[in-house]
């Protein structure tokens, strides 16, 4: 049986890639920096149960991702544009760690995202 993502990666070329986080808080870092392909991220937060994690010098480091411009306009987030691979992920919890999407945010997302391109 397979397990429903934790996160979901969308990529400068418009491919949405399903993203298993481990639990530890560090691994889960060293992870997230690996598949955003960046030494520091920087958090969007959309919602409170959804962020948007990027490189913090992706301006510098990456083409821009369409798809996650669109989809932070979609949530009011108009101010500029995004820079490199974008990880999607469940908002915080009470101490401040992140939290996985739930299988209805992961859902409602790719529909978002479908009616986006």
């Amino acid at each position: 049986m397979s397990r429903t993502p934790d996160a979901l990666l969308i990529t400068p070329e418009a491919d949405i890639v399903p993203i298993n986080l481990p639990a530890d808080v560090e691994s889960r870092l060293t992870v997230m920096r690996s598949v955003i392909r960046c030494d520091s991220v920087d958090v969007v937060a959309l919602t409170s149960q959804m962020d948007m994690w990027l490189d913090d010098e992706g301006l510098y480091n990456h083409p821009v991702n369409k798809l996650a411009t669109l989809l932070a306009f979609r949530f009011g987030f108009m101010s500029q544009k995004y820079y490199g691979p974008a990880l999607l992920t469940g908002g915080a919890d009470a101490e401040g760690e992140t939290v996985p999407l739930s299988k209805d945010k992961i859902v409602a997302l790719l529909t978002s995202i479908e009616e986006l391109l």
